[in-house]
């Protein structure tokens, strides 16, 4: 090893997945000072900035931590399991059996992170984490004596995880808590940065009254959270709210309704994320396949084709869009038991075969993607639920970023507990 200069040990270590060089600290001083600096980090994410995909799941916002679907054995990590067993086997290992009933995954980030909520009893006071399941990463946040006003029913809160990066480095994070109530122009929050260790009250204006008790199961993104939610006239729309920006009123706070109001639609309304997007897609009209990505000046349509009868008559329902592959999407038919991945380019489409066995950490089927052959995509039996399709609104996307972050330190959390490797 010391025959080669740290020039040549970077070139060739940064061309591995992140699975395999976690584990390169222990090795010698050498390569743990590699693949911490900014430059082995820079080169890793150029290399695999042309990777076909990266660990994702579509988690379902009840239960401990249910996932309904999941890719893994991607190029860019390497994981052998999918992010749902990485987050089962973390709760369990870290929590003892008196306390698991009380857990709960209450938001999911888009650098990697959850955020776990311990509910509170009557002799013990509840607890706030916030953990990367798959480096197993821990700190706790210390949720300060609730202000006046603010619903104490813990059933009652919504929770959202939001991020700060720069130039591909995790600089911070937010927690924000808010209890729903109906018909209002105004919605307070109690928001702990990760920058000053403290919680802090704030209310956030809104141009109009919406349905606060629709505002369910928020999608981090770039520092903003989203929710699909109604406004009084039980119109759709989505609610966005930029928790880094430092103006108030509705520039923090945003309501976009969605494109297609006047038109008739298929699927129910909901949205997932890619490429740093908060995309839409649904047949409109009966015949065309319509995705649309969110920008500051509203919903941008970036793809309209006609997918055919194998949408339009069957009962494919819609699931994701692929995070980092704009091109594919994903669906799922409940009476056909399969999985079908279409080309919004060009309209082409997949039925995905199915392997043969199934991998010990899914109790449904595992498929191959077409974009990606080393990859599995696994599938829980309880996707064979129709009613968990059609209130696919639970679904939340948790995506594995390019690159293993560390979660930032505050003086008012507890000092990080974490593994030096990756469990794959």
């Amino acid at each position: 090893m010391e025959s080669l200069t740290d020039d040549l040990w970077t070139m060739v270590l940064a061309r591995l997945p992140i699975k395999s060089f976690t584990c390169f600290k222990l090795v010698c001083k050498q390569w743990k000072s590699i693949v911490e600096s900014p430059f082995f980090r820079n080169l890793f994410r150029f290399f695999h900035q042309i990777s076909p995909s990266s660990s994702w799941s579509l988690m379902c916002s009840y239960g401990i931590a249910s996932e309904m679907v999941g890719l893994y054995q991607c190029d860019t990590w390497g994981l052998k399991r999918s992010l749902g067993s990485f987050i089962e086997s973390f709760l369990t290992d870290k929590y003892h059996k008196s306390i698991y009933g009380r857990v709960r995954v209450k938001a999911y980030s888009d650098v990697g992170l959850i955020l776990i909520h311990i509910k509170s009893t009557l002799m013990e006071k509840g607890s706030l984490y916030v953990a990367n399941p798959v480096s197993r990463e821990c700190v706790e946040i210390i949720l300060d004596v609730l202000p006046i006003g603010f619903e104490t029913d813990e059933y009652l809160w919504e929770w959202g995880l939001v991020t700060r990066t720069e130039n591909g480095h995790l600089l911070g994070y937010k927690i924000v808590l808010f209890d729903k109530k109906l018909g209002d122009r105004k919605l307070s929050c109690l928001i702990y940065s990760s920058e000053t260790g403290l919680w802090s009250l704030e209310t956030l204006h809104l141009p109009y009254s919406l349905y606060f008790n629709c505002l369910e199961y928020p999608i981090s993104l770039n520092g903003n959270l989203h929710w699909v939610g109604q406004n009084m006239d039980h119109q759709e729309l989505v609610l966005s709210m930029d928790t880094y920006a430092t103006s108030t009123g509705s520039v923090r706070c945003r309501v976009t309704p969605f494109p297609d109001l006047e038109k008739t639609t298929k699927f129910t309304r909901a949205c997932t994320t890619c490429q740093g997007f908060l995309m839409y897609m649904n047949i409109v009209d009966g015949s065309k396949l319509c995705s649309w990505r969110l920008q500051s000046e509203g919903w941008q349509l970036i793809s309209e084709i006609s997918p055919g009868s194998i949408l339009t008559r069957f009962d494919y329902v819609p699931m994701t869009i692929n995070p980092v592959d704009a091109k594919t999407a994903y669906f799922w038919s409940t009476e056909r038991e399969s999985l079908l991945s279409i080309n919004l380019h060009n309209g082409k489409f997949v039925i995905h075969r199915q392997c043969e066995g199934r991998d010990e950490s899914s109790d449904g089927p595992i498929m191959i993607p077409v974009n990606d052959s080393k990859a599995m995509i696994s599938l829980k039996s309880r996707i064979e639920s129709t009613y968990i399709i059609i209130k696919r609104k639970r679904f939340v996307p948790f995506v594995l970023p390019q690159w293993l972050h560390r979660i930032p330190n505050t003086v008012s959390i507890t000092e990080p507990t974490t593994t030096a490797t990756l469990h794959g």
